[in-house]
């Protein structure tokens, strides 16, 4: 498919999310670490690593509602205003500002993604719906190839002060952009619909549209629910284990850039998704990633872990573009928005239970017994693809 018919609009949305996580993703995944130097226990900061989603749980609801309501644009942009705000929260380095930047990170999450995935499925046509999302996630995930391996170079030679200071900068750039070649428009009074937001009717209608049509959505939204698990537990495991291995920050960046190389491809397993069937490709995937998993439980060494987590990463990207367009599929257009937000609330909550899980698992036991638990959510996932496919 020729990429001059993906949307202009997602092409804009990819660009302006490229420089606003290129900075962030050059300390964000060495944040764990980064934590560690000030809070002591792994639980407490599997806790925190899992705060951004608890605040997006709660919040997914009624952003979808301000979504449907006031438009996409308006919410996105309050999305990047918000996004510039962690950095300069971790900078001052106290338990409250870690965890009030990760409370920010929280709320950018719900305004960004609820906002982006409705813009994005809206202005895509039927035969260019996965590759249209893949090319939504082009920037985010080219930022998280190149992001890591500046960020280990910079903290070792220069500190955390500096790539923190390189997030508020890019963030800077990426709303200067979208104002450029976007801009705010709304398309109702914004006062008033959040006021609206308060209201108990709001919701209610939004549950009696979730019972009207939960049996065309209900396979999107368990699939997303055991993958997140998976995709957020590796945020905490994957940077304390590398850690605890011996690596150095730029050996620790080289592994999280190369790790997330595949996100860049995701166009081609949407395509790939296209033809050999959905739900079959769900299948092959999962079943894929179990041994993968339960395999490095028993792995020690930094390279034998990056390897592994390589392949980890690379099944996992393949899942969401296959998960978002069975979703686009089922769910009726006038009531898209609202499922939206009960999709990423799906999503908030296995990125909520993921890095809780793998802090419980390795306070308990040890941080290899986490992958073991990650392994466990795995063959889950193959049983419930099988399920699917049969249904």
């Amino acid at each position: 498919m020729a990429l001059q018919q993906i949307p202009r609009i997602t092409k804009y949305l990819s660009v302006i999310m490229l420089f606003g996580w290129l900075g962030r993703n050059t300390v964000w995944q060495f944040l764990p670490v980064y934590f560690e130097m000030h809070i002591e226990s792994v639980f407490l900061i599997g806790i925190l690593t899992s705060l951004p989603s608890a605040v997006s749980v709660l919040m997914d609801i009624p952003v979808s509602n301000y979504v449907q309501r006031v438009g996409e644009k308006f919410v996105f942009f309050t999305g990047l205003l918000f996004a510039s705000l962690p950095a300069v929260a971790y900078l001052a380095a106290t338990p409250l500002t870690l965890a009030s930047g990760k409370f920010f990170e929280g709320v950018t999450k719900s305004l960004i993604w609820n906002s982006g995935w409705s813009l994005s499925m809206k202005s895509s046509d039927n035969e260019s719906e996965s590759e249209s999302l893949s090319v939504f996630l082009l920037g985010v995930n080219l930022a998280a190839v190149i992001g890591p391996v500046i960020g280990g170079y910079l903290i070792l030679s220069r500190g955390f002060s500096l790539v923190l200071g390189l997030w508020f900068l890019t963030s800077l750039i990426s709303i200067a952009l979208f104002l450029s070649y976007i801009g705010i428009s709304s398309k109702a009074n914004r006062v008033l619909m959040f006021e609206k937001l308060f209201k108990a009717k709001t919701y209610s209608n939004d549950f009696r549209h979730l019972r009207e049509h939960w049996h065309k959505v209900a396979p999107a939204y368990g699939m997303i629910f055991l993958y997140s698990i998976i995709f957020s537990f590796f945020w905490l495991a994957v940077p304390l284990a590398l850690n605890e291995a011996g690596a150095s920050y730029v050996e620790m960046g080289v592994i999280f850039g190369f790790a997330a190389l595949p996100k860049a491809f995701q166009i081609f397993f949407g395509r790939l998704a296209d033809r050999i069937g959905r739900y079959r490709m769900l299948v092959v995937l999962s079943m894929a990633l179990t041994p993968v998993l339960f395999t490095m439980y028993f792995l020690e060494g930094p390279l034998m872990l990056g390897a592994f987590f390589f392949v980890a990463a690379l099944i996992t990207n393949g899942i969401p573009p296959v998960i978002h367009t069975i979703f686009d599929q089922r769910a009726p257009e006038e009531v898209e928005s609202e499922l939206i937000g009960f999709m990423e609330t799906s999503k908030h909550v296995g990125q909520l239970t993921g890095p809780t899980m793998a802090g419980a698992v390795a306070s308990a036991f040890s941080l290899s017994a986490s992958f073991a638990a990650a392994g466990v959510i795995a063959l889950i996932m193959v049983f419930y693809s099988v399920w699917l496919q049969r249904l």
